[in-house]
């Protein structure tokens, strides 16, 4: 695997590009990503490694084709590698987290070079306020699935986002009967009762001398 890219010729230009480039040089000597058979293809493992690098150049273009770089190459990575350790729980490798901090050391440089854009118009000045904790939340929700599923926690214990969400698809009839009974039919019914008696009541009160 240490054959099929140099790390040479990269020339990051922000630290966290110089940290990534280190971790996936140590990546490469701690290789292979699982324990698992067959893991993670050649093909597979050379398309993230070409992501997390493209990533790492982005700060060498101009910074609205350096952040759509980055985040395609942060992101993209980070999804292969869950691909991957998907259905190989337990398995991961030193060189698995060291590609996932180093992608998510990428998608903190896509964070800081969005924070720096000044958008002229509104809505895009709005969607950049959405996005910058969108990224945020995704990477909480992505390193929660990394490690429980590369450490092999059992579900019954931590179970990853993609299970609970998983779940929560299956249940939705289930929760839709107990929205309905819950709240249509318990507490709007009970605050329309308490409510109009506490204003009869208040009314009352004020209407009685004492």
């Amino acid at each position: 695997m240490s054959d099929l890219l140099s790390l040479s010729s990269i020339t990051p230009r922000s630290w966290q590009g110089y940290a990534a480039l280190v971790l996936l040089a140590g990546a490469l000597l701690l290789w292979p990503l699982v324990d698992a058979a067959p893991g993670y293809g050649i093909a597979t493992a050379a398309l993230i490694f070409l992501l997390l690098l493209l990533a790492i150049e982005a700060d060498n273009f101009p910074p609205a084709i350096g952040v759509v770089l980055l985040f395609l190459g942060a992101h993209g990575a980070a999804w292969l590698l869950l691909a991957g350790i998907t259905g190989n729980e337990g398995t991961a490798r030193a060189s698995f987290y060291l590609l996932l901090a180093a992608a998510w050391l990428l998608a903190w440089r896509c964070v800081t070079v969005l924070s720096a854009l000044r958008p002229t118009s509104r809505w895009a000045a709005t969607a950049l306020r959405l996005i910058i904790p969108t990224i945020f939340g995704a990477w909480i929700l992505i390193i929660w699935e990394a490690v429980t599923r590369g450490a092999g926690i059992p579900f019954i214990l931590l179970p990853p986002p993609s299970a609970i969400g998983v779940r929560i698809a299956n249940s939705l009839p289930v929760l839709a009967a107990d929205v309905r009974q819950t709240i249509f039919k318990a507490v709007i019914f009970g605050y329309v009762v308490g409510s109009g008696a506490g204003f009869i009541a208040a009314i009352a009160a004020d209407r009685v001398p004492f």
